[in-house]
């Protein structure tokens, strides 16, 4: 059994143990077993991830590279993807692989428009635009956030 689950204060940014977790989540593992190879209690890793806000903006950092990655890797194969269906359109059915490679890149139809503006420019102003009207509409408050994280660092800190 790992190490009992202790309160404690975050002085500056996340521990050896916290990245050790995050790059055992990335890769599939359980909380026990994270806890296990980190040699830390599982209600640990649990809080962490359930209440601990650095660590959760630091676990989807990483889950947001590898997908971003995955994706760019599954967007290198279109162009093989297209040359196969334009060899295998006139078979039986080997243009259906070919197909469902294309569907899942993205880039059938609708999608097409969410590669983005070709005129930076345009990309600029959506920008603005987005910053504007996320300020314009902002309704959290400073105290609302402050009683957020005061309620996190309490699930956190409980046993």
């Amino acid at each position: 059994m790992g190490k009992a689950t202790n309160g404690y204060k975050r002085e500056h940014g996340l521990t050896i143990d916290q990245l050790n977790a995050i790059d055992l989540l990335i890769i599939g593992k359980t909380d026990k077993e994270v806890a296990d190879v980190v040699g830390i209690n599982r209600v640990t890793v649990t809080k962490w991830r359930n209440y601990d806000l650095h660590f959760q903006a630091e676990l989807n950092k990483c889950r947001r590279e590898i997908w971003n990655a995955s994706i760019d890797r599954m967007r290198a194969l279109v162009p093989q993807a297209i040359e196969r269906l334009e060899q295998e359109v006139k078979s039986e059915s080997g243009w259906k692989v070919a197909l469902e490679v294309i569907k899942i890149a993205g880039i059938e139809g609708c999608h097409i428009k969410d590669i983005g503006y070709d005129n930076s420019e345009k990309i600029l102003n959506e920008l603005a635009e987005k910053r504007a009207t996320e300020e314009l509409f902002s309704t959290t408050s400073d105290y609302t956030k402050q009683k957020v994280l005061g309620e996190l660092q309490e699930q956190l800190n409980n046993s």
